[in-house]
């Protein structure tokens, strides 16, 4: 057996061999012959080797080689290799044709391409580049396992194999019995590949499911797998609603070039003008954009009944991310509708609030500088965007040093913000923190920290009633300058003990926090804007400001308390509990009634996580009344079971509290029960419900089929929702996507 590489000249007769079968006429076929190395050296100085051959490294190895010269053909027979610039060519016997400069290869012959595409075949007849030919009997497995099956096929130009009577289809055939039809699979009396192209083009096609003819195109074209995108329709999508009647999608995508392209996506329905929606996204070296939005001319149905005709009804969603340099970077974020309902009919999207923002952030090191401008758009039946706030500018600057000769670290928060109203009051805010933390180890083992904070604000409002914090009070209210500083000092104690025994570990770890701050923190002359969406639980006990902005502070001195448990144990699995309450030692109306917080002693909060198995995951966050520990406040999270039946349940409970308007009374279950049948086969089922009500919310039940090649999912759904021209609606999508070819999709 030879085996050698072009550039080894010591092997002079076989490398002729090797370039005989490649293609170069010229040479003179010395196979057989013993010459000594000086003669070999002289004959190889005559040789015209082109340069690009010079270049390529090609390797070739063969049980035997035959040259004749009379006929001018020289035969390869046995293990056959050839290769060359990637392409590689296997077979039993391979003879080239001097004269006819062709190639000829028969019994087990295989092509393999750069592009990890497989060509097999009984016989092939090839160009002397490997470039042009025809093969009989031919298979392609390419890279993603798909395959192509035809009579014969023709090769031209190096990129361009055309077969026929040809058969495509990406699905394994049966382990059992490869014989028998794929799932699915396309027929066509032609298939032409362009490698160069990269696509599929079918004439007299027939599309295929288990053997049996479900559709016929005369003209059908796609991307082979090898394409992530292509420009080309994509699949429609049909849906059906009491407000627009039949609906029907058909999108188009244009992949203008490989950083940038376009989703044209206009929506047709029966009892409404044509919608104009689609996206356009482009990467650039430091950034991404994309651009979205949709128009139509349409009736719609306000909130007090009445229709009006020929609105103008469109939105826009759009972003933007740069960097301008490794600290600094900037963004937007544009959303807009051009009324309330309008994105929840079209489907578009189920948020009641649309945010737009312009911002630059720099960041290096322990330092951050946010700038912000927020607009917001409501789309609640109750939401007056002419009361909703502008803000304009909002910077946060934050900074943590390094550690000093203690090992405490400082920091500093600064925050200014400018609120503004079309309709009501008006902010404009500066605020200042200052504060230093050292942690240290006690002798014993436990952990200290000590912590010291100072905030400074300054307000400047108008048109602001301190007597009932409206957003816009009735009557005419002067501008008003106020001012705040409050300090705070803490310690915080921890003694972690930990206990390992024969059935698994288990750490208890108590913690006491004293905090002393003055408790005339809080002026009624400051208006709330971004402390009116607070909650009391485990996450914040501990924090110095249990608030989640800066307009509203937590006065006085208090004592915090708790205890941490964490169990690991190969019998129990993974267990962790917290709980943990609070004693203020002043009586102030800083937090609202209901809130956990009012009175001196609070409530009770905590957490529980169980992980008994990797199959089942058991989260539960509470709030329980002080007095008699009753609920206030329940989360419960729960996961159990593998794929083969495995359900998501989620529960929250918040009390009833009448008295504020921060809290609402709410009760909610949801879950989602889910089986995977089989390999392929799967069902889900999931409903959410109101408790409080009694009401359903939605339900929703799938089925779905997966496999290599074939993907189908249908889903029933009902939603109770009502909101003016909305109405609750029953719905079925129907989704089938063929790999390789495209996804149909029916709603």
């Amino acid at each position: 057996m030879t085996e050698r590489v072009l550039r080894n000249k010591g092997l002079y007769r076989r490398f002729l061999v090797l370039l005989l079968i490649l293609g170069v006429p010229s040479l003179v076929v010395l196979a057989g012959i013993s010459s000594p190395r000086a003669q070999e050296e002289a004959q190889e100085e005559e040789l015209d080797i082109p340069q690009e051959l010079r270049e390529v490294p090609i390797l070739f190895s063969a049980d035997e080689v035959v040259s004749d010269e009379a006929l001018g053909i020289v035969t390869a027979r046995g293990n056959v290799e050839i290769s060359q610039g990637g392409r590689t060519l296997l077979s039993d016997t391979v003879s080239y044709n001097r004269r006819s400069g062709v190639v000829t290869a028969s019994g087990n012959v295989r092509l393999l391409e750069v592009d990890g595409t497989t060509y097999f075949a009984e016989y092939v007849e090839l160009s002397d580049d490997l470039r042009d030919g025809f093969i009989r009997d031919i298979g392609v497995l390419m890279a993603d396992r798909t395959r192509i099956a035809a009579a014969s096929g023709t090769r031209r130009d190096g990129r361009i194999t055309v077969f026929r009577k040809a058969v495509f289809s990406p699905c394994e055939l049966c382990r059992d019995d490869p014989s028998k039809a794929p799932l699915w699979q396309l027929k066509a009396d032609e298939v032409i590949h362009d490698q160069e192209e990269r696509s599929l083009t079918y004439r007299d096609a027939h599309l295929e499911f288990y053997g049996v003819p479900i559709a016929y195109t005369p003209y059908f074209k796609h991307p082979d797998p090898t394409v992530d995108r292509q420009s080309g329709f994509l699949a429609p999508t049909f849906g059906n609603s009491s407000a627009l009647g039949v609906t029907l999608e058909v999108p188009y995508y244009w992949n203008i070039a490989p950083d940038r392209d376009l989703t044209f996506e206009p929506i047709i329905t029966t009892k409404q003008s044509v919608v104009l929606a689609g996206k356009y996204r482009e990467l650039f070296p430091k950034g991404v954009t994309r651009f979205g939005g949709s128009a139509t001319i349409a009736d719609r149905e306000k909130a007090n009944g009445e229709t009006e005709s020929n609105e103008f009804r469109g939105h826009v969603d759009s972003l933007g991310r740069f960097a301008i340099n490794d600290s600094w970077r900037w963004g937007f974020d544009l959303e807009r509708a051009s009324d309330d309902t309008y994105l929840r009919l079209y489907n578009f999207s189920n948020t009641s609030t649309l945010t737009s923002n312009l911002s630059t952030e720099y960041l290096r090191g322990r330092d951050y500088l946010a700038v912000n401008g927020l607009v917001y758009q409501g789309l609640r039946d109750n939401s007056n965007n002419e009361e909703l706030p502008i803000v304009v500018p909002l910077i946060d600057y934050n900074f943590l040093s390094e550690p000093d000769s203690l090992g405490g670290r400082y920091s500093l928060d600064t925050n200014i913000g400018v609120l503004s109203r079309i309709e009501g009051r008006d902010t404009r805010r500066l605020s200042v923190q200052g504060g230093w933390e050292l942690p240290f180890v006690g002798p014993a083992g436990d952990l200290y920290r000590v912590m010291a904070n100072v905030q400074a604000d300054g307000y400047w409002v108008d048109n602001f009633d301190s007597d009932s914090q409206e957003v816009n009070p009735p009557g005419n209210f002067d501008s008003d300058l106020v001012g705040r500083f409050f300090p705070q000092v803490a310690l915080q104690w921890r003694y972690p003990l930990a206990r390992a025994e024969d059935w698994g570990d288990q750490v208890i770890e108590p913690v006491v926090q004293l905090v002393g701050a003055p408790d005339w923190a809080n002026n009624d002359d400051i208006p709330n804007e971004d402390s009116t969406d607070f909650e009391f639980d485990d996450s914040n006990l501990l924090s110095l400001n249990r608030f989640p902005g800066v307009d509203r502070v937590d006065p006085g001195s208090r004592i915090d308390y708790g205890v941490q448990w964490d169990m690991s144990s190969a019998f129990i699995g993974e267990v962790s509990a917290f709980a943990g309450q609070s004693y203020r030692f002043e009586n102030d109306d800083a937090f609202a009634a209901g809130s956990g917080l009012e009175d001196n002693l609070s409530d009770v909060v905590g957490r529980i996580r169980l992980v008994p198995q990797e199959d089942i995951d058991v989260s539960y966050r509470f709030r329980l009344d002080k007095d008699d520990l009753a609920a206030e406040r329940h989360e419960l999270d729960l996961s159990v079971g593998p794929p083969a039946l495995d359900l998501d349940l989620s529960y929250v409970f918040l009390s009833d509290d009448l008295s504020t308007d921060e809290f609402d009374t709410r009760e909610e279950l949801a879950f989602r029960l889910s089986s995977q049948l089989n390999e392929n086969w799967s069902i889900a089922g999931a409903h959410r419900r109101d408790l409080q009500e009694n009401d359903a919310l939605s339900t929703a039940v799938g089925l779905t089929y997966q496999d290599e090649c074939f993907f189908i999912t249908i889903e029933g759904k009902r939603t109770y929702y009502e909101d003016r021209e909305i109405d609750q609606e029953d719905s079925v999508m129907v989704k089938v996507v063929f790999t390789h070819l495209g996804e149909i999709g029916v709603e």
